[in-house]
Formats: C-alpha cells, sequence, structure tokens
C-alpha cells in the first residue's frame, strides 16, 4: 500500500514568512524528498545538501563506508521515506550548501492512504507563504533581506536567477497554482543534476 505523507517545511529564522506544506508519496527517497524541497523554494539545485533525522545524517553524495568527521553517511538516494518510520511531529533538519547555508524544518504532519489513480499528483504542494530563497548566501543574509522588505514595505534587492536577467526579489509573491504547474518538472531536473550530473 502507498501512503501519502504531509510535511512542513519552514526556512530557519523565517518560519513565519516563507514555508510550504508538501504532500508526497512514502515510495519517493529521501533525495525526491529534497529535490521537491529544493524546486518548491526557489533553489538553482547546485550546491551539496545533507538532511539529519534521529541522529542520523543523509548525504546527496555518499560512497560506501565513508564517514564524514567520525560520522557515518547515510545515502539519500537510496533511503525511501516509507523506511524511516517517522512519527507526527517528528523533525528533519535540511541544510543546502554548506559553504552559505540555508537551513530549513521539516515537520512531519501526517499520513494517508494514496488514493488509488492517483500517484502521478503527488509532489504536490498544498499550501505555503513566501517567495523562496536565495542561492549563494546564507539563510542568516537571506533573513536580513526579507526582514528589510518587510519593513520598507517594497524591495530593492536584485538578483540574478540562472545567469538570466537582473530581476527584483520579493518573498512576497509567492504563487502556489504556478509552483505546482512547474514542480515536477524541476524536480525531475534537480534529480538529473544531483544523480547523473558530473
Amino acid at each position: 500500500m502507498t501512503n501519502v505523507l504531509t510535511f512542513k517545511i519552514e526556512i530557519e529564522g523565517l518560519e513565519d514568512k516563507i514555508w510550504r506544506k508538501i504532500e508526497i508519496s512514502d515510495k519517493k527517497t529521501l533525495a525526491d524528498f529534497a529535490y521537491t524541497i529544493l524546486a518548491s523554494f526557489d533553489s538553482l539545485a547546485y550546491h551539496l545538501y545533507n538532511i539529519k533525522y534521529d541522529n542520523k545524517t543523509y548525504d546527496c553524495m555518499v560512497y560506501p563506508d565513508e564517514y564524514h568527521n567520525d560520522e557515518k553517511l547515510y545515502d539519500a538516494t537510496a533511503t525511501h521515506l516509507n523506511n524511516l518510520n517517522l512519527k507526527q511531529n517528528d523533525k528533519l533538519i535540511m541544510t543546502y550548501d554548506i559553504g552559505t547555508p540555508t537551513t530549513f524544518i521539516i515537520t512531519f504532519l501526517k499520513t494517508r492512504n494514496m488514493e488509488k489513480g492517483h500517484g502521478t499528483h503527488y509532489p504536490y504542494v498544498i499550501d505555503g507563504a513566501g517567495k523562496g530563497m536565495l542561492d549563494d548566501i546564507s539563510g542568516y543574509e537571506l533573513k536580513e533581506i526579507v526582514d528589510n522588505i518587510y519593513k520598507k514595505g517594497f524591495s530593492d534587492y536584485d538578483f540574478t536567477p540562472g545567469y538570466e536577467r537582473t530581476i527584483k526579489y520579493d518573498y512576497r509573491n509567492y504563487d502556489k497554482e504556478a509552483d505546482n504547474i512547474l514542480l515536477k518538472g524541476l524536480v525531475l531536473q534537480i534529480k538529473e543534476g544531483y544523480e547523473n550530473g558530473e
């Protein structure tokens, strides 16, 4: 039987401004879930990530018997969500970009049976707020930018997404429908980059 898992994901320090509630199949890997988070939070997804849960670190790139700082690493691509034995309100911590980290606080909310024939519906964002993150700056720096926009009521922060034209970053411009339209395609692109890229 396949279940649907519901998680709330928040950027640390911006929990009230940038967050998502995401549903995903429990047959997906922890890596697939990470790609979903990166896609929904507007990451360019070119840095390393890891997820900590139950005193284990699940890494995006693991070689057999690899240790990091005397800590055994587990392969996020080989760990399925249904094998984590999650309980309601369990917390997972995802760190993206070790040099200038953004930390995601992930809370497991509930599980339910997946309706027959609905497998392609997931992952799916059921609620959210805040446009997303910015690559190559830390979560602390992002908080300063967001707080500045909140105080001023407008954004004066320019950024260049994916080496394209320069645009304004304004965390308030989140569109859940557009997020869901693009989500599955972006997840596949991110998966290809992490798992089959050079």
